[in-house]
């Protein structure tokens, strides 16, 4: 048995609590894989998950920590994540510090209780500084995943921040990231030499995504456009709905559904608003998972991705939805910055776009909506067999050898 205690600033409390499942997901695919790992998750509590202290799940145990008080200021991470929680709420960084400390009191309290074989951190911010420290005190080896501008925030520390970064990354057995661009932000705080060295302990290795083995017979609905995910500034929906309405002077009964919740929702429907659109041309459904957002996918013709580098610099590493819309065969329109480029192939799975062009983003989604049913279909089967690259039992194994077990790449 291999004990591993996995670390996450984001985890949901339950299937439908509305927080990014994939740490979640990737979890149980491992557990699937191998049932000789023994897996426990530790993770912050969030006043609105109502999250409990400790929690027995079939492929894990789950654990919470306190970081503040009054309880009802634990807003920094879970649900969106901390990048966004602290956009939403400057005030969320004064919360910061707690959550370092708590985090490391609680994981070292934990190790020296379970003692795993492996501490798995996901996110490079706090996790993966936090587990190098405990791995330090209590001997246990760690290992880490960075998503996307997790790592990044560093930069905004001078000397200090690139000094922690460096030590952290020097005493990891193995770290992977999620697309090239995640990797490429760890790597530019060492020189060309020393990555060199490091690099022979990393891989890219994205989440992966649940196949779906069965579609609607429903046939989609002509001309309608679908975007499920956080409604954040990095998810570029600013961006997307003056490029929908520029969309409409050529294709009229066009739609688009946003599917989702975040602390940009209230100012995106209001641009809607501003911009003319009606609720027959954006839907807002909110939050959606399982059967009802399969049912969204089988529904739309077009999946769109149009996330962009955030003000504060928040990014995406590769959302897992993008891996969702291929795996429902959907055309798919991303952004380069999505992390997509690391995945579609232009013109032959989707469709590729630079950040922050509404004039890009509009004649990509024209085009895809207006393919012939031939070429269209061609791309729908290419985009299911990208899909399958990235199914949880293919990933899984990936994360299970590299990082678990120490295989060679």
């Amino acid at each position: 048995m291999t004990r591993v205690l996995v670390v996450a600033s984001t985890f949901p409390a339950s299937d439908t609590d509305a927080v990014p499942a994939f740490v979640k997901d990737q979890i149980k695919a491992m557990k699937q894989a191998d049932e000789s790992l023994e897996f426990t998750v530790l993770a912050p509590h969030d006043i609105r998950s109502r999250t409990k202290s400790i929690t027995k799940h079939a492929a894990y145990n789950e654990h919470r920590f306190h970081y503040a008080w009054p309880r009802n200021i634990e807003k920094l991470a879970g649900q969106g994540g901390i990048m966004p929680n602290l956009q939403a709420n400057p005030l969320n960084y004064l919360l910061i510090p707690a959550l370092f400390v708590f985090e490391g009191i609680s994981m070292y309290r934990l190790t020296r209780k379970l003692k795993p074989d492996l501490l798995y951190a996901h996110w490079f911010t706090p996790q993966a500084v936090v587990a190098r420290i405990v791995s330090a005190v209590t001997s246990t080896p760690f290992v880490f995943t960075t998503h996307a501008s997790d790592v990044a925030v560093w930069h905004k520390i001078p000397l200090i921040g690139k000094l922690i970064v460096r030590w952290t990354t020097r005493g990891t057995k193995a770290f992977t990231a999620v697309s090239e661009r995640s990797m490429d932000k760890l790597a530019a705080f060492f020189s060309q030499e020393e990555w060199t060295h490091l690099k022979k302990r990393s891989k890219i290795i994205p989440m992966g995504v649940d196949l779906v083995t069965q579609t609607s017979s429903s046939k989609a609905m002509q001309n309608s456009i679908l975007f499920v995910g956080r409604v954040a500034e990095k998810k570029g929906l600013h961006y997307l709905l003056p490029a929908f309405k520029e969309l409409l002077n050529d294709i009229s009964d066009a739609t688009l559904t946003i599917a989702g919740d975040g602390p940009w929702l209230a100012r995106i429907k209001n641009q809607a608003n501003e911009l003319g659109l009606t609720k027959q041309q954006v839907n807002f459904p909110g939050y959606t998972t399982g059967t009802p957002k399969q049912a969204l996918l089988n529904s739309h013709s077009v999946f769109v991705i149009p996330s962009i580098i955030a003000g504060n610099g928040d990014a995406e590493g590769l959302p897992v939805t993008l891996m969702e819309g291929l795996a429902a065969g959907k055309l798919c329109v991303a952004t380069n910055e999505s992390g997509a480029d690391n995945v579609l192939t232009d013109g032959t799975d989707g469709f590729l776009v630079p950040q922050k062009s509404q004039h890009a983003l509009a004649a990509a989604l024209k085009k895809a909506l207006l393919l012939d049913d031939s070429k269209k279909q061609q791309m729908c089967n290419n985009a299911r067999q990208t899909a399958e690259q990235f199914s949880w039992p293919v990933i899984a194994k990936k994360h299970i050898d590299f990082l678990i077990r120490g295989k060679a790449a």
